[in-house]
C-alpha cells in the first residue's frame, strides 16, 4: 500500500475568506477584519484560530467549525479533495494547513 499526503496551506488572507461565513453566527459582519489572527492548539491538540479585534474582543474558532469552513472554502474554490481521503487540520508554522491523505494499492513486483 502507498500513502500519499498533500498539505494545503492557507495564507492569513485565505483563512479570513474561509471564515467569513462563520462571522454571522458570532453576530459579526462578514466585513469584519481582525486586527490580529492567532493560530494554535487547544488542550486536546486540535487546531484553533483566534481573531483579535478592538470591537469584538476575541473570537475563537474551534477545530470542528474551522475544519468545516475550510472544507467548504476548498469546494467553493474548486480545490480538488478526493472523496475517500482522510483529512485533518494541522499547523505549518503560523499557518493552518489541511492535510489530505490517500491510501492506494501499490503494484507488487
Amino acid at each position: 500500500m502507498i500513502l500519499e499526503s498533500r498539505s494545503i496551506i492557507f495564507s492569513e488572507e485565505e483563512l479570513v475568506i474561509a471564515l467569513k461565513p462563520l462571522l454571522s453566527s458570532r453576530e459579526l459582519s462578514e466585513d469584519y477584519e481582525p486586527q490580529e489572527i492567532l493560530t494554535g492548539l487547544d488542550t486536546d491538540g486540535d487546531v484553533v484560530v483566534t481573531y483579535k479585534g478592538e470591537d469584538a474582543g476575541e473570537v475563537i474558532f474551534e477545530s470542528q467549525e474551522l475544519g468545516a469552513a475550510i472544507l467548504n472554502h476548498c469546494i467553493e474554490s474548486e480545490i480538488p479533495l478526493p472523496r475517500g481521503s482522510y483529512k485533518e487540520l494541522a499547523l505549518r508554522g503560523d499557518h493552518v494547513a489541511l492535510i489530505v491523505r490517500i491510501e492506494t494499492r501499490g503494484s507488487a513486483h
